[in-house]
């Protein structure tokens, strides 16, 4: 990956947790570049339905969504209401130190998430594959948990989530950012897997 060179001149972001970035980025609170929480399940909902649901105790920052649970939407809890597509980010803004945050990649036509998620939908000023990575950054993260009240149940409103500035910078260079974080997550993951081979055989 060394055909990916330094920029030539940096600045200081304005965005505690952003720190230097380059010259000509900007930083744009999250609602600009997306919108959130745009489909719920109604409540004329066939009770029927076959549902594929994601509860906030499946979903990690590091591992994704680790699991699902099937069942029929007269059986599902109350919370199992949020609609999601190819390209969302799913945020968790109850508990939020859990850090259940992941991107939704080719989802099942009738996966459902919890009501104590908010749906993040990029437009078409950010790339899925940039906000994937940019939303499970350390230091969103940290804003996510600073702007929560409570203390044994911590929560967010999704008004004051996407207010958060995250780095604004050309489409083109949000796309570079996502693939070279795809290639560096995979061959970290291939040595992983590599490492758990060896360990097994000795």
């Amino acid at each position: 990956m060394a055909k990916y060179q330094q920029y030539a001149e940096y600045k200081a972001s304005g965005v505690p947790w952003l720190g230097q970035v380059p010259t000509h980025w900007g930083d744009k609170p999250l609602k600009y570049l997306c919108t959130y929480n745009d489909e719920v399940l109604p409540d004329s909902t066939s009770k029927e339905l076959e549902l594929e649901y994601v509860d906030i105790g499946s979903v990690s920052s590091t591992e994704g969504i680790t699991n699902t649970e099937n069942m029929v939407f007269e059986n599902a809890p109350s919370r199992a209401k949020r609609i999601v597509q190819d390209g969302d980010v799913i945020v968790s803004t109850v508990r939020t130190y859990l850090e259940a945050i992941a991107p939704i990649n080719n989802p099942p036509k009738n996966m459902i998430v919890s009501t104590g998620f908010a749906v993040i939908r990029p437009s078409e000023y950010l790339y899925k594959g940039y906000a994937a990575y940019c939303l499970r950054a350390k230091g969103f993260i940290k804003e996510v948990v600073s702007l929560s009240v409570g203390v044994s149940y911590p929560a967010i409103n999704a008004t004051d989530l996407v207010s958060i500035k995250i780095p604004s910078l050309p489409f083109n260079e949000q796309i570079i950012i996502g693939e070279f974080l795809d290639h560096e997550t995979a061959q970290i993951d291939t040595l992983i897997d590599k490492q758990q081979t060896l360990i097994q055989l000795s």
